[in-house]
């Protein structure tokens, strides 16, 4: 018997861009809904969790537990990685300065079921949940393992002052530039 072809757009469950849920059409805050309801899941920021930034300007947790600006990306890495389910919508925080597409993202994130109980026990409150991720972020390879392009720069910063230090070369070369302008 033959199976059917996927419709256009579909993604498997292993691949990168596979997304836990469709993202459904969501409407206002209605008290009748269920918490198992997108409505009624709660919102998280990467701003919440920004040790870059002041209470005011949105951070929600202790500075001593946040992280130094950290991402949607990373976000979505820790919650796939704790299997939790979640909507990530394409939303920027109100109080974020910059519109730039590492600061995108609002995380849905699914605490109850339909009675109100938490799916999960260590996940009872939306501050546990931030400091979940405060504490998961910095452990990510991302971040513990940087790219050679990132050392790549601090090396060469390095090596010039090596250069300025007791080598006149490079002393020389700049003489040498200026001599030819002029």
């Amino acid at each position: 018997m033959a199976t059917a072809a996927p419709p256009p757009g579909y993604v498997a469950p292993g691949h990168p861009h596979y997304q836990h849920r469709q993202m459904p059409r969501l409407g206002p805050f209605n008290p009748n809904k269920t918490h198992d309801d997108p409505e009624r899941w709660i919102c998280i920021y990467p701003a919440y969790l920004n040790s870059k930034k002041s209470i005011q300007e949105g951070r929600r947790i202790p500075k001593d537990k946040a992280v130094d600006t950290p991402t949607f990306e990373e976000m979505k890495m820790v919650l796939d990685d704790a299997k939790v389910d979640y909507i990530l919508e394409r939303k920027f925080y109100s109080r974020e300065r910059s519109k730039e597409l590492p600061y995108i993202g609002r995380f849905r994130i699914h605490l109850k079921d339909k009675e109100g109980e938490f799916i999960r026990p260590e996940f009872d409150t939306r501050e546990s949940v931030m400091l979940y991720l405060a504490e998961k972020i910095p452990m990510l390879k991302c971040r513990t393992n940087p790219k050679a392009g990132g050392s790549d720069h601090h090396g060469g910063g390095q090596g010039g002052q090596q250069a300025a230090g007791g080598q006149g070369g490079g002393q020389q070369g700049q003489g040498k530039k200026k001599k030819g302008k002029k």
